[in-house]
């Protein structure tokens, strides 16, 4: 919008157009000037946005958005304000300190060291010869099965 698409040059223009000034009273004037400041706000507001902002449209697939929508999370903002700061850090950095974002290869990694570890400690229950041990071991078992659940659902 325009700054020329506001309907009214000034608020004498407005108090015409509401009609207020031939039968409105004092309370009814002043209340009508509020409400044509407001307007006005509202109107300057949003000219002044579109003509400083731009938006810009892309498009990630549903794996893509979730990984995103989780780094997001973490760093405690919402999506479009961490993709903002990403895309800023990196033009305002040198190649040698850009940001990086975990890769499917380490995800792939860490579920291959995490496969090892539990059967390490899946060994280890069974050739458990110790009673006392077999609680420390179970309670083991019980930390990696929720791991696992936790590494499976990022996919």
């Amino acid at each position: 919008m325009k700054t020329t698409d506001f309907p009214y040059n000034n608020v004498q223009a407005y108090l015409d157009a509401k009609g207020v000034l031939e039968w409105g009273t004092a309370q009814d004037i002043e209340d009508a000037r509020k409400e044509f400041r407001k307007l006005y706000l509202q109107h300057y507001q949003k000219h002044r946005y579109q003509s400083t902002h731009t938006n810009v449209s892309i498009s990630f697939s549903k794996k893509e958005k979730k990984v995103l929508e989780t780094l997001a999370l973490e760093k405690g903002t919402k999506l479009a304000s961490f993709l903002k700061d990403i895309v800023l850090t990196y033009t305002n950095t040198d190649a040698k300190h850009q940001i990086h974002i975990t890769s499917s290869e380490n995800t792939i990694e860490l579920k291959r060291l995490f496969s090892l570890c539990y059967d390490v400690v899946e060994e280890l229950h069974f050739e458990n010869t110790n009673a006392e041990l077999t609680p420390s071991y179970k309670e083991l078992l019980q930390y990696f099965k929720q791991l696992n659940t936790l590494l499976n659902q990022e996919n």
